[in-house]
């Protein structure tokens, strides 16, 4: 949603554009819409994949989602640049955590018959979030930005805790050699 709350026109005031308010220009916000999210991301994905084939991947899928959301209502409240660039770091370390334990998770849980089906419709959520974040323009225009990605976080926390509560338990036995 970071793409929709700046605005590098001249009519943009603080309230809506976060570029106007935090006093950044078009070269930092392309480093906060690239790089500081996703090279964090790409390494971060290397060792993800490791930890959820050793750990419990339900929590480190609550983990992920708790951090990303928890960094995007702290980003709601960001008084600097930097702030919101550290932020951003964070949330594209702690993004890529979901994704291999999701995987292998669905895989655990779904029938082979529908396995296929399964990823897709999970991978699609990435695609769907894309898409939805739109709205950030809406509520940029009503709340504010800082009031939209607080409504973000707010809600990426409650959607944590309610996957914590309907996400299955991760069963296997994580102390063993695979075969």
């Amino acid at each position: 949603s970071i793409s929709y709350l700046v605005d590098f026109s001249s009519t943009s005031d603080a309230t809506t554009a976060m570029n106007v308010d935090l006093n950044f220009n078009q070269s930092q916000y392309g480093l906060l819409a690239s790089a500081a999210f996703t090279v964090l991301f790409a390494f971060s994905s290397l060792v993800a994949g490791n930890l959820a084939d050793k750990y419990n991947r339900k929590l480190l899928t609550l983990a992920s989602c708790g951090v990303w959301a928890l960094a995007t209502l702290a980003t709601s409240q960001a008084h600097s640049y930097n702030e919101v660039l550290i932020l951003r770091i964070i949330m594209g370390g702690a993004c890529a955590f979901a994704i291999p334990a999701g995987y292998s998770l669905i895989a655990d849980n779904v029938s082979k018959d529908k396995l296929a089906s399964s990823n897709s419709i999970y991978s699609s959520g990435v695609y769907l979030g894309g898409a939805l974040s739109s709205i950030s323009l809406l509520l940029d225009e009503s709340i504010g930005w800082r009031g939209t990605l607080a409504l973000i976080g707010g809600f990426g926390v409650v959607s944590a805790a309610a996957a914590g509560l309907l996400l299955p338990s991760d069963d296997r036995d994580t102390n063993t050699e695979p075969e």
